[in-house]
């Protein structure tokens, strides 16, 4: 017994107390506040709009044939539907008009009514688009392009088919080959009013006088004067060189006795190199 006497523990003393037993010495929290300002509002303002949504239609029976065909006669009594959709497996129908004023009056009578004994309600959805009654179908084109379509279509009444010509084997068109025959001459007539009217305005450049030189040694195969052209173009000549020149015999516009300088040949080394 002693020695469970000695393991036994001892009592504590009197100055050692718990926390408990000190409620003035207890610190306390400071008190804690939330700022409910800055939450949206529980209740928004709905955005009138040409449609509206009939929701808690929750009989099944009101999507009957015959209780549909009602609903929507109750509200073409007020105001043409656009377009009527019900929706049974959301419990909802959709219905849009043709003006925002409308969907408003109808939700005003509507909103908080009995329908076969469920109090429906009623918000606006998004807008709703109407559609033009203008058609809006590919025009076929003109009756002169109707063969771009393939395949073609059928020909018009009192259309005839006719053997077409065969290819063209000129090479030029007849009327491209009258304006290049118009360009390379010029009538008579109206080629003397020209020619006076150049002489009077500019000093034409004549041609010389044929002296030959060498007999019939030189030709003329271009004079702007005798081709009606404009006197201020030179005349062309081709002279034969391959005779020689006689001292009895004219000169083309040259002295006669200043001798022609031929060009020396180069020396035959350079024409190795």
């Amino acid at each position: 017994m002693a020695a469970v006497t000695s393991l036994q523990t001892p009592p504590m003393s009197p100055h050692a107390s718990s926390p408990s037993a000190s409620p003035t010495k207890r610190k306390h929290s400071p008190s804690l506040s939330i700022d409910l300002s800055n939450l949206p509002q529980l209740t928004t303002i709905p955005v009138p709009s040409n449609t509206l949504i009939i929701t808690n239609l929750n009989d099944p029976a009101i999507f009957g044939p015959t209780n549909l065909a009602t609903i929507k006669a109750a509200l073409d009594a007020h105001a043409t539907t656009y377009s009527f959709s019900p929706l049974k497996s959301f419990r909802r129908i959709i219905a849009s008009f043709y003006s925002v004023e409308a969907a408003i009056d109808i939700r005003t009578k509507l909103d908080g009514e009995n329908v076969l004994g469920q109090r429906i309600r009623v918000y606006f959805g998004a807008e709703t688009k109407i559609a033009s009654h203008e058609d809006q179908h590919l025009k076929a084109p003109s009756t002169g392009k109707l063969f771009f379509i393939s395949p073609p279509p059928s020909p018009p009444h009192g259309w005839e088919s006719r053997l077409e010509d065969a290819p063209n084997k000129e090479v030029h068109a007849e009327d491209l080959a009258d304006a290049l025959h118009k360009l390379s001459s010029v009538p008579e007539d109206d080629a003397a009013p020209q020619t006076e009217q150049a002489e009077q305005q500019t000093a034409p450049v004549t041609v010389p006088q044929v002296q030959r030189s060498r007999a019939d040694s030189r030709t003329i195969v271009y004079s702007p004067v005798e081709q009606g052209h404009s006197p201020l173009l030179p005349a062309i000549a081709v002279e034969d060189t391959s005779a020689e020149a006689s001292p009895v015999d004219e000169t083309f516009g040259f002295d006669a006795q200043k001798p022609l300088v031929h060009t020396a040949r180069p020396p035959v080394e350079l024409m190795e190199e």
